[in-house]
Parts: structure tokens; C-alpha cells; sequence
């Protein structure tokens, strides 16, 4: 069967629709690609002209870093059409009027990935003070909550090669993964785990959380909400690298986030 075996109008609707397809798979790559690149190109300048990360040009250069994948959001959009300027873009990340249930993910998510954690027995408390969580929670808007605009405010969106969202978590959580080894590269920074095959299993994981939060999100605040509680949580308890804990943390996570996903469609 080819597109003779159809009617005009069908054959209208099955090009616009290939159209349709062609046009975010294209921009779904090359946003990946400029985010990856760029970031990993202000990676290479902190090593080379900041290496001990001390300085204030340092500094700011690794929140440039974090920032990456919103200004290439942004970018995007207003060259795309999706927005025409920058109030546009401001209002349709972070002013929508989202539902109470999607505030109520945003809150829920991290107690799946902390009380799973401590159910399985995978958790180290760091001893840290209650005030340590609050005074180290702004900072993590910058360093991790903004780059949910790109992650799921764009890049979701426009991951259109499949309607399966299992299919489209995976291929966002390496595309996540790959932004996050020039970061982790820089000498000052700490990592969960040395271990890439448990690094990527809990981006995997977290991929699929804040993926869900966003079939019910219509701009990004519910998910950076939800990644700035995950990350000003770690001053508390942190994750530990137990593979077997974590395999089955990162099980959960999915089947919760299908769930959720599935009766949000139906």
C-alpha cells in the first residue's frame, strides 16, 4: 500500500502529519546536539581557566553551565515561533495555571525516590540540620531546576518519534545523561557514584519521575519544584551505590511513572 491507494484528503493529512513529524524529530536533535555541545565547550574553558573552581569567573561559568539547556529552550523557541519574545517565554514556563494534582506530584515524586531508598535500605543520612535544607534550596534552582525547562518543557515535547512514553524516557535519560559528564568532570564537583552504570540507572529513574510530572504539567514550575526538593534532599540523606537497591529503585520508578502516565490517557 502507498499513497495512491489513498484519498487527496488523506493523503493531505498523512503528509502533514509526516511533515509534523519530520520537523520536531529535526529539532529534537539539534537541540540535543547545541545543549550537549555548548556544555560541554563551558566545561572545557572552567578546566582550562578555572580549574581549581574557586574564582568567581569559575563560578559563574558552571551556572552558565546549568543554565545551558534553558537559554538553548529558549533559543529554540523564539527562532521556532513557539514563543516571539522573552515575556512570551517566561509565561508559558512559568506562569500557567497548573492543576493541584500536577503540585501534588511535584511533592510526591521525591518521597518516591527517598522512601523507596530508605525502604530498600540504600539511604545514608548525612546528620545535617533541617536549616542545611533550606538555606541550600535556592542555590538549586540554578544549579539543577532550570534545566527542567529544556529537558521537559522542550525537549519532551518535541521527542514525537514515538507515542510510547517508555520509548521517549529512555531516549531522553541519555541525552540527559551525556550533559551531565562534562559537569561531573569538573574536579570540585561530587558525584553520587564513580560508577557510570549507576549514575546513568539513577538519571534513568528520575527521567521517568519528572517525565510523568510533566504529562501533567502544562509549563516547568511543577518539575523544577520537584528536581529542587530531590537535590536540597541529598544535604540530608543521600542515594547510595548498592546496584542491586538501586536496579530496583529504578523499577519502580517506571512502573509508577507508566501508571501514571496511563491514567492520565484514559
Amino acid at each position: 500500500m502507498d499513497l495512491k491507494d489513498f484519498t487527496e484528503n488523506e493523503q493531505e493529512e498523512i503528509e502533514k502529519g509526516l511533515s509534523k513529524f519530520i520537523s520536531k524529530q529535526s529539532v529534537a536533535i539539534w537541540y540535543a546536539l547545541t545543549a550537549l555541545f555548548a556544555t560541554y565547550i563551558v566545561g572545557q574553558v572552567i578546566l582550562w581557566c578555572f580549574p581549581d573552581g574557586s574564582s568567581m569567573g569559575g563560578s559563574l561559568l558552571f551556572i552558565l553551565m546549568n543554565l545551558i539547556p534553558m537559554i538553548t529552550a529558549l533559543c529554540f523557541s523564539i527562532v521556532l515561533g513557539k514563543t516571539k519574545s522573552l515575556g512570551e517565554f517566561f509565561k508559558k514556563v512559568f506562569l500557567q495555571k497548573e492543576s493541584n494534582l500536577s503540585w501534588m506530584l511535584a511533592f510526591f515524586i521525591p518521597i518516591i525516590y527517598y522512601g523507596i531508598s530508605i525502604l530498600l535500605m540504600n539511604v545514608r543520612f548525612t546528620g545535617n540540620s533541617l536549616l542545611a535544607f533550606f538555606l541550600y534550596f535556592p542555590w538549586t534552582f540554578l544549579y539543577g531546576g532550570l534545566e527542567e525547562v529544556g529537558w521537559r518543557w522542550f525537549l519532551q515535547d518535541h521527542l514525537s518519534f514515538s507515542k510510547h512514553f517508555i520509548t521517549k524516557m529512555m531516549v531522553l535519560s541519555l541525552v540527559w545523561f551525556l550533559w551531565h559528564i562534562p559537569i561531573y568532570q569538573l574536579p570540585w564537583i561530587t558525584v553520587g557514584s564513580s560508577n557510570y552504570l549507576i549514575f546513568y540507572l539513577m538519571i534513568l529513574g528520575n527521567t521517568f519521575l519528572f517525565g510523568a510530572l510533566k504529562e501533567y504539567s502544562k509549563g516547568a514550575v511543577p518539575c523544577i519544584l520537584s528536581h529542587m526538593l530531590i537535590d536540597s534532599l541529598a544535604v540530608l540523606m543521600l542515594v547510595q551505590s548498592s546496584l542491586p537497591q538501586i536496579i530496583l529503585l529504578v523499577i519502580i520508578e517506571i512502573l509508577v511513572s507508566s501508571w501514571l502516565v496511563a491514567i492520565r490517557k484514559s
